[in-house]
């Protein structure tokens, strides 16, 4: 009920879907890297795979030579050669 108000609400105002549900908006930048919008922090970090929270759920990218580049309250930036991103509930 609550989520179906907010969709509502978001629509009458016209906001964008994922920021009045609390969605993540995840941005590939080709091969080169990864920007997750919208995050709850970073649940692991190694060279190969990164996980990153989202709510209920989390982010794992999976690639070589993986870094964290930048880390804000909103955004985190994730670079290196990424062979996958995966989305988990």
């Amino acid at each position: 009920m609550r989520k179906k108000l907010r969709q509502n609400l978001s629509e009458i105002l016209e906001l964008p879907v994922d920021v009045s549900l609390d969605l993540p908006r995840v941005v590939i930048h080709g091969h080169l890297g990864v920007l997750i919008q919208n995050h709850r922090g970073i649940i692991m970090c190694s060279p190969e795979r990164i996980a990153i929270g989202i709510g209920p759920g989390q982010i794992t990218i999976l690639g070589d030579g993986l870094e964290v580049e930048e880390v804000s309250r909103e955004d985190i930036v994730i670079r290196g050669s990424i062979k996958s991103v995966h989305m988990e509930n």
